[in-house]
């Protein structure tokens, strides 16, 4: 019998105070063996650019992978979500962009 299949962050279930989301070295290279149709041990370049274009397609605005202190490898990958709400504040020296939660 096969184990459970594992599921992919989801964006909905973080929140704009708490934006980003550590998926460990294990289960990144979990979701790339059982979804890509390949087998990786080790956070590659082609396992990067495949999480990158998954996490992207269900609605993370960005993902950032990491490096363990010790061994240097990969430890995993930080998910971002996107901002809910843009403001624009023009003044005549500077241009200020500022990213806020929507408020309920």
């Amino acid at each position: 019998m096969a184990g459970a299949r594992i599921k992919f962050p989801d964006p909905k279930k973080c929140t704009q105070e708490n934006p980003a989301l550590l998926c460990p070295a294990e289960r990144l290279l979990g979701l790339y063996n059982q979804d890509s149709g390949n087998t990786a041990k080790r956070i590659s370049k082609a396992v990067k650019g495949w999480f990158a274009k998954e996490a992207s397609s269900k609605g993370w605005a960005g993902v950032n992978f990491v490096p363990d202190v010790q061994s240097k490898h990969g430890a995993g990958v930080v998910l971002w979500l996107p901002p809910q709400q843009i403001n624009v504040k023009i003044t005549k020296r500077t241009n200020v962009l500022i990213l806020q939660p929507q408020s309920e």
